[in-house]
């Protein structure tokens, strides 16, 4: 084992891949070009064979260099994501924690919890980003984040995560009070309106996609977006009408000035759970916030 490849080597190797000549790579690397090209040099002996195609305008990977390449990457990013997790748990960036949610969460029980959570963790940095879980899936797989809240279903999460069902809630159509729909009493009476619907089709939305299309209505048109302030202001300023979920229209939400449109279909439920990345390592931090958010979750009424 002792006559493995070393990391510099390694990182040499890959950023000549990216740049596509030694040159360029070297720059990048701060390094002179005859010690860029020796490194290389030294891995294709190593490895028994040729990593690059040498032409007259850069180099680039061989059938064997991609493979490796891939190798490498894979490597050097689970080494690097190592050093960050060990980092975050045992040295000075454990007083960081970081989260996403959908907005639902943000707009019903979140105050609370994270009152509780900062209580008793007065010292750590709280980082927040909202969203749907298609977008904050890829920020766990990084590291950016440490957990994530929001809507699926049972089998379509990827393997490296584990998931644990917070609670199930309601959806309904909100427009504004004077919107020229908010009295209907069918969605078939919506296919005219102009509709503002999440990003997403996972979790939820894929069943809301589908339960949409079978009721006529075009959703391919919709205006698409993660941003809730964007079809909070469509929807109260510009008459469109969207599906939330439904409590964002009750309690102290009122303000948001959601009217909710009495469809006589029945929409369907989103389930939503509390999403993590396995790893062997059990942060204290993530325990404490699942264990308050859980509780709180449990005595929520969700829109039933």
């Amino acid at each position: 084992m002792n006559d493995l490849p070393k990391n510099k080597s390694l990182l040499v190797f890959l950023e000549v891949a990216r740049c596509g000549g030694i040159m360029n790579a070297s720059k990048k690397l701060n390094m002179t070009q005859p010690s860029v090209t020796r490194i290389i040099k030294e891995l294709e002996i190593y490895m028994g064979m040729p990593l690059f195609d040498r032409t007259n305008s850069g180099v680039f990977l061989n059938r064997a260099g991609n493979i490796f390449h891939s190798r490498v990457l894979s490597y050097i990013n689970g080494m690097q994501k190592s050093i960050s997790e060990i980092r975050k748990e045992f040295g000075k960036d454990n007083q960081k924690f970081s989260l996403g949610y959908s907005s639902l969460v943000g707009y019903t029980i979140f105050p609370e919890v994270i009152n509780e959570f900062k209580k008793n963790n007065q010292n750590v940095a709280v980082h927040i980003y909202e969203g749907q879980l298609s977008s904050l899936l890829p920020l766990l797989s990084t590291g950016d984040i440490d957990c994530a809240i929001g809507t699926l279903l049972n089998d379509e999460l990827p393997y490296e995560y584990s998931a644990e069902k917070l609670f199930q809630s309601r959806f309904s159509v909100f427009s504004s009070a004077l919107n020229p729909f908010a009295r209907v009493k069918s969605i078939a009476e919506l296919k005219s309106a102009k509709w503002v619907l999440p990003e997403t089709s996972l979790g939820y939305y894929y069943n809301l996609n589908t339960f949409l299309k079978d009721h006529g209505i075009d959703v391919d048109s919709a205006i698409r977006t993660d941003s809730i302030s964007s079809i909070l202001n469509l929807v109260t300023c510009a008459n469109y009408v969207t599906v939330l979920a439904s409590p964002m229209g009750e309690g102290r939400n009122k303000k948001l000035s959601l009217h909710e449109i009495a469809i006589e279909e029945k929409m369907p439920v989103a389930d939503y759970y509390f999403v993590w990345e396995k790893k062997s390592i059990s942060s204290d931090l993530l325990d404490k916030f699942m264990a308050i958010i859980k509780d709180r979750c449990s005595v929520s009424a969700w829109g039933k």
